[in-house]
């Protein structure tokens, strides 16, 4: 008796193709917007507890004001000092507070490299002549220091232009738990020391290296650039793109010549990583009593990159949960709408359940035979609709600034989408459990 009901079903399925296939879009429908909904709710909570672990929301970051109308109260003009300027020494003020466990500075920077063929010895774009003989002296390089460069196997010359990254004192590679792949990191003897040291990270070794050698290879090499020789110490464990792909030179206070021009536009920052996040807000006050007392009153912002990233944390988590109610209610909607429309269905098929009974089929042969036909509709809906929420759940993911979401959500969503579909597509089922064969005679006559 198992082969009639699924004979049964696919008559019915074939004879009504247009309402069956209408069945089939709503379903896959209403599971691809509430798949695409629980998946976005899911990839949001698992990245804002990945972003929430990262060491750059356990610490708060020291900035100076750059203009005085951009502060919130007027600036109070100081006999000594007008401004205010930060350095490494104000890392002391780490001394005060007890539950920061690194303090470090981290400045952008950047290095103008000379390539085998550059024919621009001049300064960088946007940098005029008159700017500093200093500077311009040190940028300058000519086509014979080109030349004798190359002929010398312990100097790099690269084929790009230019790489970014970042000035920073060794607290930096220990609050976010940073080692050395080969070589070795700067120290604090580093910070006061004359050469030009910097250390690669593993994506921009390898760039460097090329495919004539191994990244290793570099470490005692000068990487030629406009500002100097660059000796390569160190190369890092891979961290993330943000760092792979950077280089890393010891900040130092006093310089000259190009790093101490380029300081004058670099507003430093000083950060704070404590070892509990939920003692932000009292080392915050501790530090800002310590720099108003040494700098004055609003003369640098204490910013808590934690609070600002838990904003927003907040609100992309309201949107999803909005998200996720409208298009589970749109699902039950469409449920619903699809019980009712199989309801009909079998009222249709009351004289064909008769004849069966008739025939001596049993209530469970009877139940298989609508299972088969909610089975059908829930596996087809179900793989259409999971194909409908990966672009879809792709979209809202990229709108809310999450990156790679996991695919399997979407898979555990069109599972519990197709359990459900099943489960209603039984409820119009269960009026034909109770009919004797009698009745079921009747009915067929």
């Amino acid at each position: 008796m198992l082969k009639e009901p699924v004979k049964i079903i696919l008559r019915r399925f074939r004879d009504r193709t247009l309402e069956s296939g209408l069945l089939i879009i709503a379903v896959a429908l209403g599971i691809g917007a509430f798949t695409a909904g629980l998946s976005l709710i899911m990839n949001t909570a698992e990245f804002s507890n990945e972003i929430m672990r990262s060491p750059e929301y356990k610490e708060l970051v020291i900035s100076t004001r750059s203009e005085a109308d951009e502060m919130e109260t007027p600036v109070i003009e100081k006999l000594v000092q007008e401004t205010a300027v930060l350095t490494s020494a104000d890392l002391d003020a780490a001394e005060l507070a007890p539950d920061v466990e690194w303090a470090y500075i981290q400045n952008n920077s950047r290095l103008h490299l000379v390539t085998a063929d550059s024919n621009n010895f001049g300064p960088p774009e946007g940098m005029e002549p008159s700017e500093g003989e200093n500077v311009m002296r040190r940028m300058q390089i000519s086509e014979e220091e080109i030349a004798a460069a190359e002929a010398d196997s312990s100097i790099i010359i690269a084929d790009f232009d230019e790489i970014s990254g970042y000035e920073v004192t060794p607290g930096f590679f220990n609050s976010w738990d940073i080692t050395a792949a080969a070589g070795s990191l700067f120290s604090e003897s580093d910070l006061t020391g004359t050469d030009n040291l910097i250390v690669l990270g593993d994506s921009l070794a390898e760039l460097l290296a090329g495919d004539d050698m191994d990244k290793s290879e570099l470490l005692g090499k000068k990487l030629l650039s406009r500002e100097g020789y660059q000796t390569i110490i160190g190369i890092l464990d891979s961290v993330s793109d943000s760092y792979d792909q950077k280089f890393f030179s010891p900040y130092k206070d006093q310089t000259s010549g190009l790093s101490g021009f380029r300081r004058m536009f670099m507003d430093t920052q000083l950060r704070f990583a404590v070892n509990d996040p939920e003692y932000l807000d009292s080392t915050a006050a501790l530090l800002g009593d310590w720099f108003e007392t040494q700098f004055g009153e609003d003369q640098v912002i204490i910013s808590n990159p934690r609070a600002e990233a838990e904003q927003l944390i907040a609100r992309n988590t309201g949107i999803s949960l909005l998200i996720l109610f409208l298009s589970a209610a749109g699902f039950f909607i469409a449920l619903v709408n699809v019980s009712n429309i199989l309801m009909s269905r079998v009222l249709r098929m009351k004289k064909n359940v008769g004849i069966l009974m008739a025939l001596g089929a049993s209530k469970k042969s009877i139940s298989n035979l609508f299972l088969t036909e909610a089975l059908v509709l829930a596996v087809s809906g179900a793989v259409a609709g999971a194909l409908l929420a990966v672009p879809l759940s792709s979209y809202m993911e990229s709108a809310a600034g999450i990156e790679a979401g996991s695919w399997v959500y979407i898979s555990i969503g069109a599972v519990i989408a197709a359990a459900m579909t099943t489960l209603f597509g039984l409820i119009p089922s269960r009026q034909f459990m109770k009919i004797d064969p009698a009745q079921a005679m009747r009915s067929a006559s």
